[in-house]
């Protein structure tokens, strides 16, 4: 059986966690709908958090865009390399069709990101 839950340690929370991604990246790939910033984590596994600002639609878009999101992360946690935490900021203005698009584009960079 797969483990394709959400719990709270895969998560980034709070602001102190994602301000500290911006400043120690190792890695930021840019697609058509996201920018993905990558830094090492002090954890075993992978720890993602998803930002979506007022410029990428209202508050419904938003949220649909970090549900598709999460789900994409649940789905595909073997894209994710562990021990590393991931920012996702979605692009204002630029809002993919559902969730495979955003899973082709996230496996996509990731793949061709050298490690």
């Amino acid at each position: 059986m797969t483990d394709e839950t959400f719990p709270k340690r895969d998560r980034l929370r709070k602001r102190r966690d994602f301000k500290r991604v911006e400043n120690s990246k190792t890695a930021r790939l840019v697609t058509r709908h996201l920018i993905i910033l990558i830094a090492p984590n002090a954890t075993e596994h992978a720890r993602i958090g998803i930002t979506a600002s007022r410029k990428t639609g209202k508050a419904v878009q938003r949220n649909r865009i970090k549900r598709l999101l999460r789900e994409m992360y649940r789905k595909n946690k073997g894209l994710f390399r562990p021990g590393y935490d991931y920012v996702l900021i979605v692009r204002p203005r630029e809002t993919a069709a559902g969730l495979s698009d955003y899973s082709q584009e996230i496996s996509g960079a990731l793949k061709s990101h050298p490690w």
